[in-house]
């Protein structure tokens, strides 16, 4: 009887017949960005939502001499961009300490950013680094924007305008030396 050595074949092959069948249950991954765009022709800013990074965006839309990208954050997704298919939306925080549009205050030890007051404009769940992360626009400070982990934000005790770039009325002894403003034109308002 002769089995032409398909013995010694049978194991690798069902071997590379299982991996087969894995390989159509498997995902792609690829990762999500919103960006903030500016055009210097156009003079506008907006954010977008897409699977390309920052440096291929601005090269497929216009190039470098047109437009300027902020990175604002970047998350994992599943599955595939054919078809024109829309980049999967950024993940929710989970059980975030701080809302959007709260002034929060930096409190990074040692860093050039310890002490800062700015306004939470993004929040968003990274399971990657199983935490998470809030984008943070420092008005006073030329609009900067970074990113921060929950555990290095802490909330202000007011919700100061600083944080905002507004001005902030004078308290102390610097009010006691400003002018006060002139009084209304007027009779007074009764008192309650």
């Amino acid at each position: 009887m002769m089995s032409f050595g398909l013995n010694k074949f049978k194991s690798p092959l069902l071997i590379l017949l299982g991996l087969c069948f894995l390989a159509n249950t498997a995902q792609a991954e690829y990762r999500g960005y919103l960006i903030e765009v500016y055009d210097h022709i156009l003079q506008k800013k907006w954010d977008a939502a897409t699977g390309f990074d920052p440096q291929q965006y601005v090269v497929t839309h216009g190039g470098g001499n047109r437009l300027s990208v902020l990175l604002k954050a970047t998350w994992v997704c599943y599955g595939d961009t054919g078809h024109y298919t829309p980049t999967c939306p950024m993940p929710e925080p989970k059980q975030p300490k701080f809302k959007v549009g709260e002034v929060v205050e930096v409190g990074l030890s040692r860093h050039m950013t310890e002490g800062w007051k700015g306004k939470v404009e993004l929040s968003l769940w990274r399971a990657d680094l199983k935490a998470n992360v809030y984008g943070i626009r420092f008005g006073d400070k030329k609009q900067m924007f970074g990113r921060y982990y929950e555990f290095n934000l802490k909330k202000t005790v007011s919700d100061t305008p600083e944080a905002e770039g507004e001005t902030v009325p004078l308290q102390g002894p610097e009010a006691a030396a400003t002018p006060a403003a002139p009084a209304p034109a007027g009779p007074a308002p009764a008192a309650p």
